[in-house]
């Protein structure tokens, strides 16, 4: 398995082959290509992917990366300007519905139409209550033909977690759990490795993807984690890692790896009462729920702090009771070939999710349930 198949799996692909198709579902498939570059960067925003394509040609392609940044699309007319490239009487190919007010920049659909485009080919409408069609609107009203809907169905699942988020005020939230052949994780208060070195650094994709990972205070405890984000690629100075650990008594050990200080990547301790503080390390205080602490104001609470997209790590309790409380959106198996020892882990999934990708390692296979 390549790095690039492990960044797809984790990013919600696989993502269609821009040299397998042709026309405009090649150029939006570009542009699909573009926006992964932006995952795990952009929260709260989308990462919106662009290319602008004039005679069959791409002369221009941007994503967006900060919010508070210039979106794709300015981006994407930059490169072009960069490159020596007239924009004007091309087409933008987009892969979100361009946004049309006021906000930390201006709208894009002002910058299209300024800069002489003739035609948008959009992959997804943006439910945005201030966009939802008004930017479609806005670019027909100013004579540019417009095209919806190519790729739709890649463009929404790429877009699906920055949907939740203005539709629900919640993250996306991902689990991860690596399993034997016997479904279960290892033998209780033993730290039992079921996949490969070489897969644990794949699967340290779904760190970068995310803003957020979270674990219980048992697996704090028994595999004494960093939780860092570890992918090979380096990261924009701007990201922000958040190490959560659901520990509602603060009992874990103040000399747990999880609690030293690792730049741009602070470490969140969940509590629910009023524990001994740890020097460096904040403290969320949630409400009692079920299991320990109320999960969905701790998806609340890290909203607030700009993260879109939240990778669940730690431990097969944990994500049974995401899951029963229908906070999880997709699940990542990694199925070993081999027993682990211990107990089976039950999960239910919802009947609706289904097996987007399986993806075979030596020794056992990665799957995605969405």
């Amino acid at each position: 398995m390549s790095p690039d198949l492990a960044w797809a799996l984790a990013t919600g692909g696989p993502w269609p082959d821009p040299e397998a198709l042709r026309g405009d579902a090649r150029f939006m498939a570009l542009a699909l290509r573009e926006g992964l570059k932006g995952v795990g960067l952009a929260s709260p925003n989308p990462p919106v992917g662009c290319v602008i394509v004039k005679e069959a040609r791409v002369i221009g392609a941007g994503v967006h990366t900060r919010a508070g940044d210039p979106h794709a699309e300015i981006m994407a007319l930059r490169d072009a300007e960069a490159r020596g490239e007239d924009p004007r009487g091309g087409t933008a190919f987009v892969t979100l519905e361009p946004c049309c007010h006021h906000g930390r920049t201006p709208p894009c659909t002002l910058a299209l139409i300024q800069a002489g485009l003739a035609r948008v080919v959009v992959g997804v409408r943006d439910p945005n209550p201030r966009v939802d069609g008004g930017g479609l609107a806005i670019l027909r009203a100013q004579g540019l033909a417009v095209e919806e809907g190519v790729l739709e169905e890649a463009c929404a699942r790429f877009h699906a977690p920055f949907f939740k988020l203005i539709r629900t005020g919640l993250p996306w939230v991902s689990l991860k759990l690596a399993l034997g052949s016997d479904g279960a994780l290892g033998p209780e208060g033993r730290p039992t490795p079921v996949t490969p070195s070489e897969v644990q650094q794949l699967a340290h994709a779904l760190r970068r993807a995310a803003e957020a990972i979270v674990v219980g205070r048992h697996t704090a405890e028994v595999d004494d984690p960093q939780l860092t984000d570890r992918w090979p690629a380096p990261s924009a100075p701007h990201r922000t890692f958040y190490r959560v650990v659901l520990d509602r008594e603060g009992r874990v050990s103040p000399e747990a790896r999880v609690w030293q200080a690792v730049q741009g990547q602070p470490a969140l301790r969940a509590v629910t009462g009023d524990p001994q503080p740890l020097r460096g390390v904040e403290d969320l205080h949630l409400p009692p729920g079920p299991g320990g602490c109320s999960l969905r104001h701790l998806l609340h609470e890290l909203a607030a702090l700009g993260v879109g997209r939240v990778l669940v790590e730690g431990g097969g309790r944990l994500a049974r009771t995401f899951l029963e409380q229908g906070l999880a959106d997709e699940f990542h198996r990694f199925q070993s070939d081999r027993p682990a020892g211990g107990a089976p882990v039950a999960l239910a999934l919802p009947g609706a999710w289904r097996l987007r990708a399986s993806v075979p390692w030596p020794g056992g296979r990665w799957e995605v349930w969405r």
